[in-house]
């Protein structure tokens, strides 16, 4: 029994040691980037912090990119032309949504970086299988299996209150300002 002592002895520990089980309960992951201009976004309203203008990011979609194709135009190369009145609608739908949260430049800052990831999985999931021959019914699979899905996942709280509807709103914004090419 001595060996065990004089080893214990001389033995160095670092953080926490026991005979059995550590319990940690104060692991906590950490905060997103939504979750942090969630903070910011309530302390605004609470406080009355708003702005006078867009930030830049979000001017750039708020804007034509280049030579204006619109939406319809863009839909009907892919033949959903089934989809553009429903398309012009929810574009709108996103139009009214940074006009409603235009004073707050976290609700800027989180509008932003929803387009971001609209644009970023439409470029990388949907596009590539968007054919002449798709239906209404594959392209909506698409969108509701990896856009509205995959957003989801990162509204946190949703203190702006974005659904699907919204969701698929930024896509066709994002279509309908020349930042998202269908075919």
């Amino acid at each position: 029994m001595g060996w065990i002592l004089n080893k214990i002895r001389n033995a160095n520990f670092f953080g926490p040691y026991a005979g059995r089980d550590i319990i940690n309960q104060n692991i906590l992951p950490k905060p997103t980037q939504m979750d942090l201009l969630i903070d910011v976004y309530k302390d605004e309203v609470k406080n009355g912090k708003e702005v006078q203008s867009l930030i830049d990011e979000l001017m750039h979609y708020n804007s034509k990119k280049y030579e204006i194709r619109n939406l319809e135009t863009k839909l009907t190369e892919v033949n959903l032309e089934e989809l553009i009145k429903d398309a012009e609608e929810l574009k709108q739908l996103i139009s009214m949504l940074i006009l409603k949260n235009q004073n707050y430049k976290s609700a800027q800052k989180i509008i932003t970086l929803l387009l971001d990831e609209v644009a970023s999985i439409f470029n990388s999931k949907i596009k590539p299988h968007i054919t002449c021959d798709i239906t209404r019914a594959a392209a909506e699979q698409l969108i509701s299996q990896h856009l509205e899905t995959e957003v989801r996942k990162h509204l946190g709280e949703n203190v702006l209150e974005i659904y699907n509807r919204q969701i698929k709103g930024m896509l066709f914004f994002l279509t309908g300002n020349c930042h998202l090419e269908w075919k």
